[in-house]
């Protein structure tokens, strides 16, 4: 056990590090699901500093899943906060699988990471914080297999 939370934890460190590597990332980091599911009470946050309301990313949504997931997709609510105090709130659908049950992404063994473009070429209307939530949207109150959900934005390349 202690020897899959220490991979887990150098595989969550370096991915990001060397995936931002050479594209310019803005923002990457992810958030760990505790036990093993996905409580649908359970909220996760990512807080990001914007400085460049006129600068293009790209906004990416990262997961990672355990072969022992049960469904082909996953539906996340997805809420942005606003610096001004205003917010969104989208519920969003991110196929997992194929409709032959082959895993989608990539990793060998039990492991997939699916990174899955957002929005291409965003630019945030507004400098300051940004905050945005996430939370499982499936009709199952404890969601197994979810292992990681992350966010990256990158600067957009035309």
């Amino acid at each position: 056990m202690m020897k899959k939370r220490l991979i887990r934890l150098l595989f969550i460190l370096l991915v990001p590090a060397l995936a931002g590597c050479g594209r310019g990332s803005l923002y990457s980091e992810y958030a760990t699901i505790e036990g093993d599911a996905w409580n649908q009470d359970s909220i996760l946050h990512f807080e990001i500093s914007v400085d460049d309301s006129l600068a293009l990313y790209d906004f990416y949504i990262n997961i990672r899943n355990n072969t022992d997931y049960p469904y082909s997709n996953l539906y996340l609510f997805f809420t942005t906060g606003f610096p001004n105090g205003h917010s969104t709130k989208d519920t969003i659908e991110f196929i997992l699988a194929d409709k032959d049950g082959r895993w989608l992404g990539s990793g060998s063994g039990r492991i997939k990471e699916n990174q899955i473009l957002l929005q291409q070429a965003l630019r945030f209307p507004i400098k300051g914080t940004y905050h945005f939530y996430m939370e499982q949207g499936m009709r199952q109150a404890e969601l197994p297999g979810i292992e990681d959900i992350g966010i990256s934005i990158e600067n957009h390349k035309q």
